[in-house]
């Protein structure tokens, strides 16, 4: 049991977007749904037992790792821009280097988590959306910029790798 916790805390880590409990049955090769919530739940009794840093959240998305609130202040410099997790950020980068880029082309790049992806980034300021007929027209907005701090959409371009690049 103690080998399966240590796998499923490695493949939480790992994960880039939440997982569900058939994903970690999948990953684990666990074959009883059953058996995921029981490890599930000694896995959050371990976590909280040992005084640890790191909870189990779970959410509509499924479960993920996150740095407990107590920790957060002490250590969110280490990571910054890490509120969003990298699903998000690769979603992110391929509508900012596209720029004026239509919904449909980021879920051929990104595949169907990037709709959920850009509800995020959409709500989260980072993303307009505009109806554009049976799609719409993505942009980053003001907020994207300067959240991470750069001057504008051709700096970002000019210096980093991209997912459509890296496809």
């Amino acid at each position: 049991m103690e080998e399966k916790k240590a796998k499923l805390e490695a493949a939480l880590f790992l994960a880039e977007d939440p997982m569900q409990r058939k994903e970690v049955a999948d990953v684990l090769n666990l074959g009883s749904i059953g058996y995921v919530d029981m490890l599930i739940e000694e896995f959050e009794e371990m976590l909280e037992e040992d005084h640890r840093g790191l909870e189990l959240v779970h959410g509509n998305e499924g479960y993920e790792l996150k740095v407990k609130k107590d920790h957060i202040d002490d250590v969110s410099h280490l990571a910054p821009h890490q509120d969003l997790n990298s699903g998000q950020l690769r979603t992110l980068s391929v509508i900012a280097y596209n720029a004026s880029v239509e919904q449909k082309h980021i879920v051929e790049v990104r595949g169907n988590r990037a709709y959920q992806h850009i509800k995020e980034l959409v709500n989260r300021g980072f993303v307009e959306k505009e109806k554009d007929g049976r799609t719409a027209t993505l942009d980053v907005t003001d907020y994207f910029l300067d959240y991470f701090e750069i001057d504008s959409l051709e700096e970002f371009r000019d210096g980093k790798e991209t997912e459509t690049e890296m496809l």
